[in-house]
C-alpha cells in the first residue's frame, strides 16, 4: 500500500481488525488516534497509537509531522438505540467529528474515507424520521460533500450491521452487551430471559437486516485504500453489503441452536419494515472496483465465531 495512513477509532471494533489487517499484509503497524472510550487496550499491539480524542489541537501536527495522505475515519459512537437515549453524547460526538474535519482539511490529506451507516435508508430513500445516529451521518455525508475537491477526496462507505470476532477467538467487539441485537441476544438466551421481536402485523414479516463480518468490512477498508487512485470522483457514495438479508427471528434461532438452548421472546408491532433490498447497485459498483468478493456470507458461521468470543468474555 502506498499511502500514508490515518485509521481514527484504530482500537474500535472495525478500527482493530483493519489495523491487524494492515500489519498482516504490510508488515508495517498503521498510525492510530483514538480515546479508547468504546476502544480495546489489547489491540494496541496492532498499531502505532496514540491515546487522544480526534478533537484534540495536536491531531493536525500529528497528521503533518507523518505526511498523512489517506484517513479512514472510523471514531465515533455507533448504536442507533444508543443514540436515541442519549441524545446530548451523539450531539457532541457529532460536533467533535465534523471540528476534525476542519481541522485537517488543509493538512496533507487527499482521500478521506468516511465509515458511514446503511441506517440512513428505508426501503431506497433516505429516511423521514432519522434516530440522532443515523441523523448526524447523514449531515457529515452532505457537509462532507460541501467540502470535497480534486485535493480533498471523499469516499463514503456505508456500512451494515457488523457482526462477528476472529475465527481463533483472539479479538472481538468490546463489551457491548446491551445496544447491539446480537450480543444481547445472546446474554438474554443464556440467561433465560425474553428477547423482543418486532413484527410487521399488516405484512406478516420481520423486519429484515443486513449483517457482514467484521473481518469482510476490514479487508473492504484495505482494499479501498490499496486502490484510492481508481476513485476518480471527488466525492463518492458506496453502500457496503452482503446479498442476503435476515429477520431478528432469524438471528435469534440461529444463536439458540448454537448455544443448544431453547430462546423464549415476545412479540410486539411495528407499522412497516425496515429493509434495504434495492440498494445492491452501488454495492457491485465498489466491489468491481476493488476486485473483492466477501469471504463470510453463512450468517450461523459468522454467529459461532460471535459466541466463540463472547464465551471467552462474558
Amino acid at each position: 500500500m502506498r499511502s500514508n495512513l490515518l485509521i481514527t477509532g484504530g482500537l474500535g471494533y472495525v478500527g482493530s481488525f483493519t489495523a491487524k489487517n494492515y500489519l498482516k499484509k504490510t508488515k508495517k503497524k498503521s498510525l492510530v488516534i483514538d480515546n479508547l472510550s468504546r476502544g480495546n487496550i489489547f489491540a494496541k499491539k496492532y498499531s502505532n497509537s496514540k491515546i487522544f480524542d480526534v478533537s484534540n489541537k495536536n491531531v493536525k501536527k500529528i497528521i503533518d509531522n507523518n505526511k498523512i495522505n489517506t484517513i479512514l475515519h472510523l471514531a465515533s459512537y455507533t448504536c442507533v438505540r444508543e443514540s436515541i437515549k442519549n441524545k446530548s453524547r451523539y450531539l457532541k460526538n457529532f460536533r467533535s467529528q465534523i471540528n476534525f474535519i476542519k481541522n485537517i482539511k488543509d493538512s496533507h490529506v487527499k482521500y478521506f474515507i468516511f465509515s458511514s451507516s446503511l441506517s440512513v435508508f428505508d426501503k431506497n430513500k433516505f429516511k423521514k424520521n432519522l434516530a440522532p445516529y443515523s441523523m448526524y451521518k447523514l449531515r457529515i455525508e452532505k457537509y462532507l460533500k460541501k467540502i470535497s475537491s480534486k485535493n480533498f477526496k471523499i469516499i463514503v462507505l456505508r456500512y451494515p450491521n457488523i457482526i462477528g470476532s476472529d475465527p481463533k477467538g483472539t479479538l472481538g467487539e468490546k463489551n457491548n452487551f446491551i445496544s447491539r441485537i446480537v450480543p444481547l441476544f445472546y446474554r438474554n438466551i443464556i440467561r433465560k430471559k425474553k428477547n423482543i421481536l418486532y413484527y410487521d402485523h399488516k405484512d406478516k414479516v420481520y423486519p429484515s437486516r443486513n449483517y457482514m463480518h467484521v473481518e469482510d468490512i476490514a479487508r473492504i477498508n484495505l482494499k479501498v485504500i490499496s486502490n484510492i487512485r481508481k476513485f476518480k470522483n471527488n466525492y463518492q457514495i458506496f453502500n457496503i453489503m452482503n446479498k442476503k438479508e435476515y429477520t431478528n427471528f432469524e438471528v435469534m434461532n440461529f444463536l439458540s441452536k448454537i448455544l443448544k438452548i431453547k430462546p423464549t421472546f415476545e412479540l410486539r408491532k411495528i407499522d412497516k419494515k425496515e429493509s434495504i433490498n434495492q440498494l445492491f447497485k452501488s454495492r457491485d459498483d465498489i466491489f468491481k472496483i476493488i476486485k473483492y468478493k466477501p469471504k463470510y456470507t453463512n450468517l450461523k458461521k459468522i454467529l459461532k465465531t460471535n459466541v466463540k468470543w463472547f464465551k471467552k468474555i462474558y
